[in-house]
């Protein structure tokens, strides 16, 4: 199957939902749009809230979503009832503090390792 530039950049790009970024009217998109809103911290592709992956985990009968392309400050996050988990795997990213980490998945265990890059 073919995937359209614009698919990969969008599913690339989005990112997860933070409870508290949700005001009532942010709220109500996310509830009419099946869980996605306009990703603004990035200005492109979307927002996932926590109803949106639990919904695309069924559905694809996964346990876990495992990405990048967002740093974190300890090399990686765990998030939305520990099935998202966010792997940043360069330390010092554009002169900042951030660590690196990797993920190590064996015998249905997701294992995260902080990377010592000093």
């Amino acid at each position: 199957a073919v995937v359209s530039t614009q698919t990969t950049g969008e599913v690339m790009w989005s990112d997860p939902l933070r409870e508290d970024e949700l005001d009532s009217s942010t709220k109500e998109t996310v509830k009419d749009s099946g869980g996605f809103v306009p990703n603004h911290r990035r200005g492109t592709a979307y927002l996932f809230s926590r109803q949106a992956l639990e919904s695309f985990l069924k559905r694809n009968k996964l346990s876990h979503v495992i990405r990048a392309h967002e740093v974190k400050q300890a090399g990686f996050q765990v998030q939305q009832n520990g099935k998202l988990l966010t792997v940043f795997s360069s330390s010092g990213y554009c002169g900042g503090t951030n660590q690196a980490a990797c993920v190590l998945a064996d015998r249905n265990k997701i294992r995260t390792i902080r990377i010592d890059t000093s």
